[in-house]
């Protein structure tokens, strides 16, 4: 398989390698040089130590997200020890994960030899801040102080065909993160097509808008586990056939950049949807108490579900054609649903 940039899709220039989950993450998570499993190859381990989990990348491209990773390790730090951050850190936060979970889904297609028969046409670039994404922050209890690092969802043949669904957890800390068309636009009160059909390689056909201002919770059907913090993002910079929409009053309202199509930061509170419109104010954390306290397995195996979800409110030409996938999926959320007991919980805060 021919490389390509991670960050610009094209061939690297000046080749250099980046390391997908950056080094200031795997020294605050523990040895850098620890082994890791990486899925398999013709059934056999894929391992590596997390400093050898690179991707190609071309040295100018790399060199210009140096000073956002710097940027990002503050923020990060500081939601470990439930700091609070104010609204243009989260959106950091969220092009972090974008960035993350692209990188991750190339990196998976090189490692694993393309095990999803696809031919990718993103990287960090045109992906990053281009669809609607959300992300949940859930704190994890523990007597100690412990260091680990693992992503869940990556390893799927779902993710690899639509990288739209991950957790990451970092020590202590379990980030939720989703992002793919219309995602959550509809949660927002944004216009949303009620049919997505695939064309070919993820090019979409839309019909059936709805526009009707209305919030609801639910993503797919999903009513997500509560967390320290849930933010929603609705964002269709892509589409050029909605400029009637955004004339209207309440678009006007919840966009960070209307010509851009990109909306506010909703915030999750007191289970309604609320637009951030003070990006340097504070948010403040939920407390997680009674029957709203997880295991770290239960909010995993969501991961999975959404992937699931996510896929079947496409439309194939192939009807089912990823039963086979769907049931691996079902086994994985499964898995960590009744694993759970073996698993930290979610801090009450």
């Amino acid at each position: 398989m021919e490389k390509i940039c991670v960050f610009c899709g094209e061939k690297p220039e000046n080749k250099n390698k980046e390391h997908i989950l950056p080094q200031w993450l795997l020294k605050l998570t523990g040895d850098p040089n620890r082994i890791v499993k990486f899925g398999t190859v013709n059934g056999k381990t894929i391992k590596f130590n997390w400093k050898q989990f690179t991707a190609p990348a071309c040295t100018k491209c790399n060199d210009r997200y140096a000073n956002f990773e710097a940027e990002i390790k503050t923020i990060i730090e500081k939601i470990c020890f439930k700091e609070e951050i104010n609204g243009r850190e989260a959106l950091k936060v969220l092009n972090w994960l974008d960035k993350v979970r692209i990188g991750l889904w190339l990196n998976y297609y090189f490692l694993e030899q393309n095990k999803g028969g696809i031919i990718p046409r993103l990287c960090i670039d045109n992906r990053s801040g281009k669809k609607d994404r959300f992300l949940q922050i859930h704190f994890l209890e523990s007597e100690t102080h412990s260091k680990g690092l693992n992503a869940f969802g990556v390893e799927t043949f779902l993710f690899q065909y639509n990288p739209s669904s991950f957790a990451l957890k970092i020590n202590n800390l379990l980030l939720i993160n989703g992002s793919t068309d219309f995602m959550i636009s509809e949660n927002c009160g944004f216009p949303f097509p009620k049919n997505i059909e695939v064309i070919k390689n993820g090019q979409l056909s839309l019909s059936g808008w709805v526009y009707n201002r209305e919030t609801n919770l639910d993503i797919y059907g999903m009513n997500l586990r509560k967390a320290a913090l849930t933010l929603y993002q609705p964002i269709q910079t892509e589409l050029t056939n909605l400029f009637n929409f955004y004339n209207d009053s309440y678009l006007i309202l919840n966009c960070l950049d209307r010509d851009k199509k990109i909306g506010n930061i909703f915030l999750l509170e007191d289970n309604q949807l609320k637009s951030i419109y003070e990006l340097e104010k504070k948010i403040k954390y939920n407390s997680i108490t009674g029957n709203d306290v997880s295991y770290i397995g239960e909010i995993v195996s969501q991961v999975y579900q959404l992937q699931i979800n996510v896929i079947k409110n496409l439309k194939f030409k192939q009807e089912n054609r990823f039963a086979r996938e769907i049931e691996l999926n079902k086994e994985y959320a499964e898995f960590y649903t009744k694993f759970h007991e073996y698993n930290n919980i979610v801090d009450k805060n």
